[in-house]
């Protein structure tokens, strides 16, 4: 028989073993595929160049983090299935094959699996690459009519990435067999006796590891500012690290700790299991850390995308206060403007403020802007009122003042008060507020509200101009009235000096709706990526137990004591990490709020329990394919 006919009859027959990897990597070409196709199709061109170049520059940016997940990804698996396939590839030599020979039919093999999840995970891209833009643009709230198109060059890009890393993986395992000797491959599959580790060892390990994960809580709490940006990178390199020592060090001995309990021992059958699993803690406990650390990662993607999300809804409620905004340099007939609006829109409600006009040399403070203003507590307080906005502070003293801001998708400025300089006066800011006030105008202003005697007293300093905002009971139905808001500049130009038209649609910040999407996409992936490694460990587990679960068998042990073992071995390979994951995604998710300026405690809660039930799902499918293996 030929070597290709060999590794064919092989590939046949083992297919059901590389059906776990086959999905898998299927997966993640689909995955990736469909970004590219984001990043080379036409459907973003209607959202204009502006959008299209940030979207392209966070597709590339999320395709080389995917990528680098995808080398990870690949690494785990073939290195899994190698050892998987070693013992029975070790058997041809007997037949007379040699280490070259037999490392030539396993990169054939693994290429055979390689090509056909590429294959899969292509052709299943190409079917639902218009879904995916759809599902990707309703989850953006962009309406757009998507049309079928197929460009080669997402299939030549994930092509490429694709087979140079997973064939940079075969050759790995191909140098791997032909430096084995025979007695490698035929225990590669084989579990390898557990020497016992000194206690000064374990000690030093569970002390570094609960210290570090530990320092890595809190950078993650001190995450805010401009000047913590240190701590946010430190908690992410501890926080992975501190992982790593924790599988290494504490829970292992916790496991071990509580086989040497007799009495928890061999209480409901947990002989036959806790032993198995405290001899597979201490040999497979970098998988589980990288499972806990892809776990903690999605979390906090999702965690920034709905920030992101809640943020950027925040940041449109407060750009479309009022759908028009006409500034005047002298006061105007508010009921005449109302009047000749409504001759084709409908008010629903209209507010009238003054703002004293600074030059840029007369105000100092940290921030830095081309337009300042103040204004008095009395007239905020009633533009509050007319618009049907709160205004929760008590009456300002002479000497302080409030900065009136705007939201911001994410700041890293301290929440501090400070002094401000407006002419010779000295005032202390004792609160910052990003209500509305100013609608739209906010955006652009650095405006700070005084107390009225105040008021008059630096009134001599600048000019005061008058912002009167109206909101329409029908924003889109705007374009009739620009006719007539135009015409006010035309007809009175020393009074009416400009008009602020507020339209619903937000063009300009399409891109931020596509990167939380994205950011979703990204969750599911790293998750079901995170299901799929366990699921491999498990399939390949199950190869190692069928012969030890047969034994057990013969000698007595009934049938449902060894699927009830089996079950609750399995339960703490996916919950393990989970529970750690929940701990650690706290301080992730406090850190990224912080950040953002939201309360995503809330997310944080629904993202756990989002990962609990994928979990549970790949969890029975786990149960049902190992007792498939090792008991039927």
């Amino acid at each position: 028989m030929s070597l290709i006919r060999l590794t064919v009859s092989n590939f046949k027959r083992n297919l059901r073993n590389y059906l776990s990897l086959v999905l898998a990597l299927a997966f993640s070409v689909f995955v990736f595929f469909n970004f590219q196709c984001v990043l080379y199709s036409d459907s973003m061109t209607v959202l204009n160049t502006y959008n299209k170049e940030y979207i392209d520059l966070i597709v590339r940016a999320l395709s080389v983090i995917f990528g680098v997940f995808l080398f990870f990804f690949i690494w785990y698996a073939t290195n899994v299935f190698l050892n998987q396939r070693k013992k029975e590839i070790g058997i041809y030599i007997f037949m007379g094959l040699d280490n070259k020979r037999i490392g030539k039919m396993y990169a054939l093999e693994a290429l055979f699996s390689g090509l056909f999840s590429l294959a899969a995970g292509l052709g299943a891209g190409v079917v639902f690459s218009k879904f995916f833009q759809m599902m990707l643009l309703r989850i953006s709230d962009i309406s757009v009519d998507i049309k079928f198109s197929f460009s080669l060059k997402p299939v030549l890009v994930t092509s490429g990435v694709f087979m140079a890393i997973y064939g940079l993986m075969v050759l790995k395992g191909y140098v791997s067999l032909v430096r084995s000797s025979v007695l490698d491959m035929l225990s590669g599959a084989k579990q390898k006796e557990m020497k016992p580790e000194p206690v000064v060892l374990t000690a030093f390990k569970i002390i570094l590891g609960v210290g570090v994960l530990g320092a890595g809580y809190y950078c993650a709490v001190k995450t805010g500012d401009i000047d913590s940006l240190g701590y946010a990178l430190a908690a992410v390199i501890l926080v992975i690290a501190g992982t790593y020592f924790l599988y290494g060090g504490l829970i292992p001995w916790l496991v071990r700790r509580l086989t040497k309990n007799k009495q928890y021992l061999y209480q409901k059958q947990r002989n036959l299991w806790m032993n198995n699993l405290a001899f597979r803690l201490k040999r497979n406990y970098r998988t589980y850390a990288i499972v806990t650390v892809l776990m903690i990662c999605s979390v906090t993607v999702l965690g920034s995308s709905m920030a992101l999300k809640q943020r950027y809804e925040r940041s449109e409620h407060f750009r479309t206060t009022y759908t028009c905004q006409i500034v005047a340099a002298k006061e105007a007939d508010v009921d005449e403007i109302q009047k000749g609006i409504e001759e084709e829109n409908q008010v629903k409600y209209r507010s009238s403020i003054p703002i004293l006009a600074l030059d840029p040399e007369k105000l100092h403070s940290k921030y830095v802007s081309a337009n300042y203003g103040i204004t008095s507590e009395s007239a905020l307080k009633k533009a509050a009122e007319e618009s049907g906005l709160s205004y929760e502070y008590a009456k300002l003293k002479d000497d302080e003042c409030i900065h009136l801001t705007h939201i911001m998708l994410m700041s890293f400025m301290p929440e501090e008060n400070e002094t401000v300089t407006i002419g010779d006066r000295e005032l202390r800011q004792i609160a910052e507020s990003d209500v509305p006030y100013l609608g739209d105008l906010q955006n652009g202003l650095s405006v700070y509200v005084v107390s009225d005697a105040q008021y008059e007293n630096l009134k001599h300093l600048g000019e005061v101009m008058y912002i009167y905002s109206f909101k329409f009971q029908d924003p889109d139905n705007l374009e009739a009235s620009v006719p007539y808001l135009k015409s006010l500049a035309k007809t009175d130009k020393e009074r009416f000096v400009g008009v602020n038209l507020i339209r619903t649609e937000d063009k300009e910040g399409a891109w931020v709706r596509v990167m939380y999407s994205l950011c979703v996409f990204m969750f599911a992936t790293f998750i079901l990526a995170c299901g799929s490694i366990i699921f491999i460990k498990l399939n390949n587990e199950a190869a190692e137990d069928a012969e030890r679960y047969k034994v057990l068998q013969k000698i007595g042990i009934q049938r449902g004591t060894l699927y009830k073992s089996m079950k609750n071995e399995i339960r703490f390979t996916y919950y393990c990490p989970f529970v750690l994951m929940v701990l650690t995604s706290y301080f992730a998710i406090h850190a990224v709020g912080t950040v953002m300026k939201e309360d995503l405690f809330r997310i944080n809660v629904y993202s756990a329990a989002a990962i609990l039930l994928i979990f549970s799902i790949i969890y029975f499918i786990s149960v049902y394919a190992f007792r498939k293996k090792v008991l039927d």
